[in-house]
């Protein structure tokens, strides 16, 4: 990032405000994903997807305890009793509380859906190796069986 010459930022280069959640939702990400490998947890091709939305789940929470709800349970009137309170102030923290609670909500659905494909393709791979399982049983059978008609085959002749 490089700054003017008086050392403050420019517009333009101006940090996302967001980079720490990202940097948080990454570092989640790679420890659920670290311990669903170690216990065999869903599926590899599915590992990452599910630990990154519950890393944006974890994430999104923590801001709305951390940020939001300081700001929401501050009462402006508690301390200047002398000046009037904001109109409109309270709807808008509340409207900004629906948008925050809105947006847990999709990031939740997003985590049902990730997780119900890989419920999906855990319950497929498992049906795949029961059907592997099956199919080396009845080959073993099939092998067995054939055997024995060749031997009385041979005893009618």
């Amino acid at each position: 990032m490089t700054q003017s010459t008086n050392g403050n930022q420019t517009q333009d280069q101006q940090p996302d405000p967001a980079a720490h959640l990202k940097a948080e939702e990454a570092t989640l990400t790679k420890i659920l994903h670290a311990k669903m490998k170690r216990q065999r947890c869903l599926q590899e091709s599915d590992q990452e997807a599910v630990a990154y939305r519950i890393s944006e789940i974890m994430v999104a929470a923590k801001e709305l305890y951390t940020k939001e709800l300081p700001g929401l349970m501050h009462d402006q009137g508690e301390q200047d009793e002398e000046e009037e309170p904001e109109e409109g102030k309270m709807f808008a923290e509340l409207a900004g509380l629906r948008m925050a609670f809105f947006h847990l909500r999709d990031l939740i659905t997003d985590f049902d859906e990730a997780f119900l494909d890989a419920m999906t393709h855990e319950r497929d791979g498992d049906e795949e190796e029961q059907d592997d399982e099956d199919d080396d049983e009845d080959d073993a059978e099939d092998e067995e069986g054939s055997e024995g008609d060749e031997e009385d085959q041979r005893d009618d002749v």
